[in-house]
């Protein structure tokens, strides 16, 4: 009877060892993890590629909210905004700055007749 007692001790000891250690593998993994954030507050977000150059940014650069968009060599290409006045804007520039779309349009000045 008693080896039955210790064998059951035994195993009952060696059970809980083995839940801790799981447990704790849990808790090494659980801190790897990264953990996410349910919202966050800021003024301005910039995110950065792996070489540390500005990719984009979020922000109230004119006093409203504003994403701006940039190639590999720091040039603002894309921008999403509000104006003063509430509307929404969205652009689209090439590598030389200028105009590929733009919303709303931007009106073209029409020439006017000389009189």
């Amino acid at each position: 009877m008693r080896l039955v007692q210790t064998l059951v001790l035994v195993a009952i000891v060696g059970l809980f060892g083995f839940l801790s250690g799981v447990a704790l593998m849990e808790a090494r993994e659980a801190q790897r993890r990264p953990r996410i954030a349910e919202s966050v507050d800021a003024r301005r977000f910039r995110l950065f590629d792996q070489e540390g150059n500005l990719r984009a940014e979020l922000g109230m650069p004119f006093g409203e909210p504003a994403l701006f968009l940039y190639d590999a060599k720091g040039k603002p290409r894309a921008w999403i905004l509000l104006d003063r006045e509430g509307n929404a804007r969205i652009m689209f520039v090439d590598a030389n700055d200028q105009t590929l779309w733009t919303a709303p349009s931007v009106p073209t000045p029409q020439p006017q007749p000389q009189q």
